[in-house]
This record gives C-alpha cells, sequence and structure tokens, in this order.
C-alpha cells in the first residue's frame, strides 16, 4: 500500500495559529498607524488653524493705520477701538481700520478696509465691514476664524511702557496708534498661544 499524504490533524491546528497570530499582528500595526495618522492629521488641522488665525491677526496689526471712521449712528470711532465690553452682535474686541493697496501686482487696488476681532461663546469670529463709514443697516461680513477657544484677550501698548486692555487712551487721541498690541488665546485643549506686534 502506498503511504497517504497529507498534513495531520496537529499541523493543521500549528498552521491556523500560526496563521491567527499573524493576523492579530498584522490587525494591531494597522490598528495603530490608522490612530496615529488620525492622531498627526488632527494636531496639524489644529495647529494649522492656529497659525492661520494669528497670521491674520498680525497682518492687520501691521497694517493698521490712523484713519478714523463714522459709525452707523453718526459717532467717531477711534482708529484702533481696544474693548472688554461687548455691547452690540459686532462689537469686537480689537477693531482697527486697515491700509489699502495701490497698485499691486496680484491685488491691484485695495482700499482700506475696517476689521474686527470678536471672541464671543468659545469661537473667534473676524469680522470685515464693506465700508468704512458706516450708515445705520450697514452690516458686515462675520467669519470664523478659530474654534475651541477659551479665553481671547488682548492688551495695547501705552506711551508709558504699560499695557491696558483698553484702547485709546482718551479722546484727542483717536487717531493715535498704540505702541504695540499683544494677543493671548487659550484653547479649550489647554495649549495658550501668546503672540505682541510693534506698531
Amino acid at each position: 500500500m502506498k503511504k497517504a499524504k497529507g498534513f495531520t490533524l496537529i499541523e493543521l491546528m500549528i498552521a491556523i495559529m500560526i496563521f491567527a497570530i499573524i493576523s492579530i499582528i498584522s490587525y494591531r500595526i494597522i490598528s495603530s498607524l490608522l490612530k496615529t495618522k488620525q492622531v498627526v492629521t488632527a494636531a496639524q488641522n489644529k495647529w494649522g488653524g492656529i497659525s492661520q488665525s494669528i497670521n491674520r491677526i498680525g497682518l492687520a496689526i501691521q497694517d493698521a493705520i490712523p484713519l478714523v471712521i463714522r459709525d452707523g449712528d453718526g459717532s467717531i470711532k477711534p482708529a484702533v477701538l481696544g474693548k472688554n465690553n461687548l455691547e452690540t452682535a459686532y462689537d469686537a474686541q480689537l477693531e482697527l481700520t486697515t491700509g489699502g493697496s495701490i497698485g499691486d501686482p496680484v491685488y491691484g487696488i485695495s482700499p482700506p478696509k475696517r476689521m474686527g476681532f470678536r471672541y464671543n461663546g468659545g469661537t473667534l469670529y473676524m469680522i470685515s465691514w464693506p465700508v468704512l463709514n458706516r450708515v445705520i443697516n450697514t452690516t458686515p461680513r462675520v467669519d470664523v476664524l478659530l474654534a475651541n477657544v477659551s479665553s481671547f484677550t488682548v492688551n495695547f501698548l501705552y506711551p508709558d511702557k504699560q499695557w491696558r486692555d483698553t484702547w485709546p487712551m482718551d479722546a484727542p487721541s483717536i487717531t493715535q496708534l498704540p505702541t504695540g498690541i499683544k494677543i493671548e488665546i487659550n484653547m479649550t485643549t489647554g495649549e495658550k498661544i501668546f503672540r505682541q506686534w510693534a506698531i
């Protein structure tokens, strides 16, 4: 009689066990890679958003010009306005007039703009006004700049080298720009971002 060829039951069980172990290891490696990718992507998105927000605020501050504007009720608003108590839907902790560009090869002619940065309800917003001098029904564009914010504070450097959280100093200085502006953003996830600019 010819000897039968094939696998014994023990050999099959060993092969199945080896395959199962390899499958478990492979699953854990793939699962770990996917989780790592998700964490890295989330971190990149978060810090990318923070970086873009800081850059947008910084550009506005660096482009600030000493130009006052007229509000919808006819009152004059300072070139730079810093306040803590937000009274209306479009009030901002930092509001300023930014200079335009003339003959820019990319943007062409861009007039001065009035912009604001408002923190409310865990979100930092950027407010862009369509005109400098407003009428009663003038409404701005409001864009979400950064979410998951726990606090947003702005301080202004006065001529006496002291930082204060409001601007301007008094009525006669409505066209004056502060010597410097600094901001602090605290995220709900625990990060603290601090930046300051000289004007």
